[in-house]
């Protein structure tokens, strides 16, 4: 694990996208999230509760879920410009097996979710301390769901670039998948919450649901699911890799 992940790092190190997308991320997700205390109907609305246990885990995950999207494009530019420029192939001739090379993407996947994860951990704590709140462990759950659907997000990119390979198109699919997953969902609409990027956006629902919406499955039924579409993505893409010729 370490060998394979010191040969990931050596090529991420030089990558200028992760290095803007991730500044742009941990700048803009407390900067939004405090400026939500700025709104004209923020004491109408909101009633001081969102920077506090438990809500503050809600809003904070709720707001980072759309980033996700954004850092996803990292995992696009990187695994397309590995097909581009035949580092994968390289790779292989320098004896990684198919095995440890879909094994490298998938621990730098799980490693940049857990990371994104933990930084938005850290803004919803700090300002619930900061605001008075102590009840850490409440409404902690929005975490662990918020992880399985920054996971599912990513490992969709993988696949996605896997499958085109073609960074520029990759992206564009990427970045316009969920409106176009939302457009067949207006010719299904009895089972658009159980596709693949509804189920992991809707992992971390809207905080003030309108009157009326009712998701169609609990917390741990949509939780149960994210986890089987990202197996799903994650072994299309092992079957890609191993019937390809790289």
């Amino acid at each position: 694990m370490n060998r394979l992940l010191t040969i990931e790092w050596l090529k991420l190190k030089h990558l200028s996208t992760l290095k803007v997308i991730l500044m742009v991320y941990a700048i803009l997700l407390p900067l939004i999230f405090y400026c939500l205390s700025l709104m004209p109907i923020y004491d109408q609305v909101y009633n001081h509760q969102i920077y506090q246990f438990p809500d503050v885990y809600h809003y904070v995950t709720y707001i980072s879920s759309f980033f996700n999207l954004l850092i996803g494009v990292i995992i696009v530019v990187f695994t397309c410009n590995e097909i581009k420029y035949k580092t994968q192939r390289q790779n292989l001739i320098d004896g990684l097996s198919k095995k440890e090379l879909i094994l490298s993407k998938f621990y730098v996947v799980a490693l940049l979710s857990i990371f994104i994860t933990l930084y938005t951990f850290l803004i919803a704590v700090l300002f619930g301390f900061s605001n008075g709140s102590t009840d850490v462990f409440n409404g902690i759950r929005y975490i662990g769901f918020y992880q399985i659907a920054t996971f599912g997000y990513f490992i969709f990119a993988f696949f996605l670039a896997n499958l085109l390979k073609n960074p520029a198109l990759s992206i564009v699919f990427y970045l316009l998948s969920t409106f176009l997953e939302g457009m067949t969902g207006l010719f299904a609409k009895d089972y658009s919450q159980f596709f693949p990027l509804s189920t992991f956006s809707t992992l971390i629902p809207m905080p003030v649901i309108p009157d009326g919406f009712e998701y169609a499955m609990t917390e741990m039924q949509r939780a149960s699911l994210g986890l089987f579409y990202v197996f799903v993505f994650l072994y299309v893409s092992y079957y890609i890799l191993t019937k390809r010729d790289v």
